[in-house]
């Protein structure tokens, strides 16, 4: 072996065992590259589930600590949350018969976005969320800007049932009652679709098309509405600890 090689050797055993003594200083550790092939099928997951851990250990430092945080809460599912429990909520007092239809078919949508149909097979009327669905820009669709105008107050001041939140197989959905109108959309992997329901349109709701005019509005719904259910999750100004019986 020559001396370059001899000396080029020497270095890169010198530099891994010092990034070795520092990551092991700084509690830093690293998922090595795997030499098979079967193990590269794991090591995307690994490499994953090794960052979130990290992202999530410095966020709980960051909110341990008081500092600002990006990050928040949902409360999905969780029944001991006042107004975004997963009980069915009451009809309001005074409620008509078109509102009742309209309350009905939102939490048909709510249910059919969080655990939705098999795809690639035609399932006709029993997908409410393409058989009732009618696409349509915010100003195409009556009472569409009313909803999202209101929707933040109205995640804000609802009563117990109004406003609610789960997870499932289709990700992250959201469902708001307001007084004439109610509010449907998936906001995680992405906030699609968004959907509004009103009293004037019985058994069909608006599906709001993507319109680089009213985006922003949109935009702003979504937001004060998962801002107001962030509140009430984990680390929120309204969380309330879940009681563990027997504890």
């Amino acid at each position: 072996m020559s001396r370059r090689r001899v000396l080029r050797h020497r270095g890169r055993t010198w530099r891994a065992r010092e990034l070795r003594r520092r990551a092991w200083a700084e509690q830093r550790f690293r998922v090595w590259k795997p030499r098979t092939r079967q193990a590269w099928a794991e090591y995307r997951d690994d490499l994953y589930n090794v960052e979130i851990d990290a992202t999530w250990q410095a966020e709980y430092g960051r909110q341990l600590r008081g500092e600002e945080s990006r990050v928040f809460y949902l409360p999905t599912g969780d029944l001991t949350v006042p107004r975004v429990g997963g009980a069915a909520p009451a009809e309001p007092a005074g409620s008509t018969e078109a509102a009742g239809r309209r309350r009905e078919l939102a939490d048909r949508l709510f249910g059919a976005l969080v655990k939705p149909m098999e795809r690639g097979v035609f399932h006709g009327d029993d997908d409410v969320v393409l058989s009732t669905g009618m696409p349509a820009s915010v100003d195409e669709a009556p009472g569409a800007r009313q909803a999202l105008q209101d929707a933040p107050s109205a995640a804000k001041a609802g009563k117990p049932g109004t406003l609610r939140v789960e997870s499932g197989t289709g990700g992250i959905v959201v469902r708001l009652h307001g007084p004439t109108w109610s509010l449907v959309f998936r906001y995680a992997p992405f906030p699609s679709p968004v959907l509004v329901c009103v009293d004037r349109l019985s058994g069909y709701c608006w599906r709001l098309e993507d319109d680089s005019e009213d985006r922003a509005l949109v935009e702003n719904a979504i937001t004060g509405v998962i801002a107001e259910l962030a509140r009430f999750g984990w680390a929120g100004d309204r969380y309330v600890r879940p009681v563990i019986p027997g504890a």
